[in-house]
């Protein structure tokens, strides 16, 4: 018998896209029956909930085990809202498959991750592409150097195993992942994925990823660019290196990052990001402040 799946996909304020995301997955070559379907709507003010309450209403005339909208009147974050819509999973289950609202899974993705999941697998990432170029990747094998504290993406073309994938389209086997405790909600939004990662890797588990299985993700070539994005990112990474790195390596890694990385991330904002300038270069500030004092949750507004 095939194995359950979850899956998880949370939503905010992004309902046309989250619709042919939920229409890929009702594509998928897998059986119905053995997979439920948790969409996490985060506080939206589109109409989300009204169209997917009709969307799941039809789809119920199949033979979906399950189907459940949860709810949060507030915005709790793409790892708040992961880590909340975990409660809302039935009891059984072998695998999640997180996914998030702006992507669209090949038929065969499904079957394809749960074929590499083999004995001692906790996370399967699929190989993410550009909606718009899919033949450019968006997302590959994620590597973490533990002596120097930096990350690293590669783009094997066969099922390799690294340190990290994307949380945007990966399987996770589901007992792992509750003995980790789930996505930790504090870090928001960005860099997430990489601590639960990182958080099965240390427990001994591995991470694969699995370029046969295809996932267009409908996102602008090198990521959204946004002062608010920008923070997250700068404070997460150093709140993963203050929680994984060992140690005894946290000074000398800290140090570098003073001398060269911030330096660098001032540079680069001053040369491509004129238009916003000064809204950048606070917002890296404020992420490597907040990120040295392990500032967690939702960010300065």
């Amino acid at each position: 018998m095939d194995p359950f799946v979850s899956v998880l996909i949370p939503t905010w304020n992004n309902v046309e896209e989250l619709l042919q995301c939920l229409a890929s997955v009702g594509a998928l070559d897998y059986p119905r029956e053995r997979m439920e379907i948790v969409v996490f709507d985060s506080g939206s003010g589109d109409g989300t909930a009204a169209r997917v309450e009709a969307l799941f209403a039809d789809m119920r005339r199949g033979p979906w085990a399950r189907l459940v909208l949860a709810r949060s009147p507030r915005n709790l974050g793409a790892f708040g809202a992961r880590a909340a819509a975990l409660r809302s999973l039935g009891p059984r289950g072998d695998f999640v498959l997180s996914l998030d609202d702006d992507v669209v899974v090949a038929p065969e993705c499904l079957r394809r991750l749960v074929d590499a999941a083999g004995e001692g697998v906790a996370v399967v990432g699929a190989r993410i592409v550009y909606d718009d170029a899919p033949d450019e990747l968006a997302s590959g094998a994620g590597y973490f150097n533990r002596w120097l504290g930096t990350y690293a993406e590669r783009r094997p073309e066969v099922r390799t195993a690294c340190d990290f994938v994307t949380s945007c389209g990966c399987l996770l086997r589901r007992g792992p992942l509750q003995s980790v405790g789930g996505f930790d909600p504090t870090f928001y939004t960005s860099h997430g994925d990489v601590d639960l990662c990182l958080s099965l890797r240390a427990r001994g588990f591995t991470v694969l990823y699995e370029p046969a299985a295809l996932i267009r993700h409908k996102v602008a070539r090198g990521g959204t660019r946004s002062a608010e994005r920008t923070y997250y990112v700068y404070r997460n990474k150093l709140r993963v290196l203050r929680k994984h790195l060992p140690h005894g390596r946290r000074p000398l890694v800290f140090a570098l990052y003073a001398l060269a990385w911030l330096p660098r991330a001032v540079v680069a904002s001053l040369i491509h990001h004129r238009g916003a300038r000064g809204a950048e270069l606070r917002a890296i500030l404020r992420g490597i402040r907040d990120g040295l004092l392990d500032r967690r949750g939702q960010g300065p507004r």
